[in-house]
């Protein structure tokens, strides 16, 4: 089978979407599926996608036609289409020649398409529309898109020390905010080691700040950009500092206590729901160094908490979201689902 994939992501607009369909793309490759990306970014797209997918590059963000141009040639079996421009009508243009999977994190845009994937934890709570026939649902945490990486691990149990000794400081992939280096000052002089990660995105700049701050403080602070074993780091930590994003979903799988700060407006509901569920302490950006470290005192100090929110992230996370999803998009294409 070939599938097509539409998504964007980049310093600007935030690496969420192709972080996410990389769970996908990566689980169509380890099946022998072939996949082509489609996408206004592909320099980005490059850097996160496995490199046995293709990528092709298009002109617009919200026009069909260039998109569906490039398809003419590959003519796949489905498409996945995973980005905020790609309205009602682009959904439609996209529905009148493939089979259609549409992921979409709100309910903007009335949908047309055979399948509407949306994994957050408040997906089954919004007032969704459609137009033509109803969509396939696949709503809530049990269709979250994750990294195999994540899932293989969210199978273990998550190492336990008391008191805490390893913290992770992960800020998105551009850390639009630019929060890191409030966050290692806010830790100065805890006994931790912690790990603080430089997204792809990050300029040169915004890496130099962060390793100005690691240097003012006497906590153990190492920084590192984009390690290839991420996804290790963040299920040994004994908590961590967070955007309210793809991430925080990553670290409710692994069972890594969170600290979510939502820097962006897509991310308040991710951050209303953590609090709603107790699944996380919340703090606001404009909080500064104070909020931060108060936050990551009552975690160091409430191993209770720790324990709590530990098995809440487990139970509502269980990080197989993307098999589900594969088997929505092989059915959608007339293939077997035995996967």
């Amino acid at each position: 089978m070939h599938v097509a994939v539409r998504a964007d992501g980049g310093p600007e607009i935030g690496y969420g979407h192709l972080v996410r369909t990389s769970a996908l793309v990566e689980a169509l490759l380890n099946t022998d599926h072939v996949v082509t990306i489609a996408t206004t970014t592909p320099q980005n797209a490059q850097e996160v996608y496995p490199e046995a997918c293709s990528v092709v590059e298009v002109s617009s963000r919200g026009d069909p036609e260039t998109f569906l141009d490039r398809l003419s040639e590959s003519n796949p079996d489905a498409v996945v289409t995973d980005a905020y421009p790609i309205d009602t009508d682009y959904q439609r243009a996209v529905m009148e020649r493939y089979p259609h999977l549409v992921i979409q994190d709100d309910a903007r845009h009335t949908i047309c398409s055979d399948v509407l994937v949306n994994g957050n934890l408040y997906a089954p709570s919004l007032d969704y529309e459609y137009i033509d026939d109803q969509p396939q649902w696949c709503l809530g945490p049990e269709y979250l898109l994750l990294r195999r990486a994540i899932a293989v691990l969210a199978d273990d149990e998550p190492p336990w020390r008391d008191p805490p000794k390893q913290m992770l400081v992960t800020m998105g992939g551009s850390d639009i905010a630019r929060l890191t280096p409030t966050v290692i000052r806010a830790v100065n002089g805890f006994d931790l080691h912690v790990d603080a990660i430089v997204g792809p995105g990050c300029s040169e700049e915004q890496e130099q700040d962060i390793r100005d701050a690691a240097s003012t403080v006497s906590t153990d602070v190492r920084v590192d950009r984009d390690p290839d074993d991420f996804p290790k780091r963040m299920f040994e930590a004994d908590l961590a500092v967070s955007t309210a994003s793809t991430t925080t979903y990553e670290l409710l799988a692994l069972g890594t206590p969170i600290v979510s700060c939502p820097v962006v407006d897509n991310q308040q509901p991710i951050a209303t729901a953590l609090r709603e569920r107790d699944a996380a302490t919340v703090v606001e950006p404009d909080g500064g160094e104070t909020e931060f470290q108060t936050a990551v005192n009552e975690y160091l100090n409430d191993p209770e908490l720790r324990q709590s929110r530990r098995q809440i992230g487990r139970n509502l996370v269980d990080g197989h979201g993307t098999r589900r999803v594969l088997r929505e998009l092989l059915s959608l294409a007339g293939e077997n689902t035995d996967t």
